[in-house]
């Protein structure tokens, strides 16, 4: 994001005028005045300019999802695709994004529907499996066309997103997939047990509910950018969502182990998922998973300030490095 104040006006875009310019394939953009203050308003458009950058709608699973990547001008160590959180877009993720460009690897990112620059409902969903078909249509989608190793990294329900996808695509190897990052993963969000209760008296006749930021960083203009600035941010939360959310975790509590083994991050002063109940069922889900615990962070690594956001970055990298894996998940 670009460092504005509440007295600069924001850039002229949205994303419906976005999308109207976009091809139906990713490739490289025609100069387009609304993608360009796309890009400036969150800080990608010099990492477009240094990168061979392509953007386009793809259909994926039966639905339409604005995808963009970013690959190195010559060489790359592999491919990184990163999977957003609820209510985030993938314009949010400039600084992971910076600091995986800058070693080397060709990037890929994309918005879920309702969220960025995709179209649908706006936070909503009528199955949360719906995320991972998707996920997968996407991966093979691009797959021929990669350079491997193919890491998949997630943000809170990126990483449920990605997660699911191992549970659920049973086919996936070591030779497609490497280990996979999850930062700060849902499975239950916190107070999940009143949410619960309120969905099953409410749901019949509520829509939408207003949507309560929190402090999920502690970094004082991310959370004011995304509070009263980002134009790609909805004041919402979809009711049929929280429905969806709550099966699958239902769904995701009683499944059987896995033999991949995340990375599993996540900070220990998250406020927006219940951590530790989560940790839990992710260490059964993924026995073989490595875990960090970074102490005083909060659910937006991505967006942290230091020291926290460096830990998580460096940590992530060495997972990832090429040379540093063993062959197998």
């Amino acid at each position: 994001m670009t460092d504005s104040s509440r007295n600069i006006p924001l850039p002229g875009f949205d994303a419906e005028g976005v999308r109207a310019c976009l091809p139906d394939r990713l490739a490289p953009p025609a100069a387009q005045p609304q993608l360009s203050a796309y890009l400036a308003c969150y800080g990608l458009s010099g990492l477009a300019a240094r990168a061979d950058y392509a953007i386009g709608r793809l259909e994926l699973a039966g639905t339409e999802l604005v995808v963009q990547r970013f690959f190195q001008p010559a060489g790359a160590k592999g491919t990184v695709l990163l999977v957003h959180g609820y209510t985030d877009h993938a314009g949010l993720s400039r600084p992971l994004l910076e600091r995986l460009f800058q070693q080397g690897w060709n990037l890929v990112i994309y918005d879920l529907p309702g969220h960025g620059l995709s179209a649908g409902e706006p936070h909503d969903v009528d199955d949360f499996f719906r995320y991972t078909d998707q996920l997968a249509a996407l991966v093979r989608q691009l797959h021929a066309g990669l350079c491997h190793p193919l890491t998949l990294i997630g943000h809170s329900t990126g990483g449920a997103i990605i997660l699911t996808m191992l549970l659920r695509e049973t086919g996936l190897s070591a030779r497609e997939l490497n280990p996979p990052v999850l930062l700060a993963p849902l499975v239950r969000p916190t107070r999940w047990r009143s949410i619960r209760f309120k969905y099953r008296w409410l749901s019949p006749w509520l829509k939408r509910v207003k949507r309560f930021y929190l402090t999920n960083s502690h970094d004082p203009e991310f959370l004011r950018f995304v509070q009263q600035e980002d134009p790609l941010q909805h004041p919402w939360i979809a009711v049929g969502w929280v429905g969806a959310m709550l099966t699958w975790i239902n769904w995701v509590e009683v499944h059987g182990p896995s033999h991949w083994r995340p990375l599993l991050i996540q900070g220990s002063e998250d406020t927006t998922v219940e951590w530790r109940h989560n940790l839990d069922v992710l260490r059964r889900l993924f026995p073989g998973a490595e875990q960090s615990l970074v102490e005083g962070a909060r659910h937006h690594l991505i967006n942290e300030t230091d020291p926290w956001q460096s830990e998580v970055f460096e940590q992530l990298l060495a997972f990832i490095e090429p040379e540093t894996k063993t062959p197998g998940t």
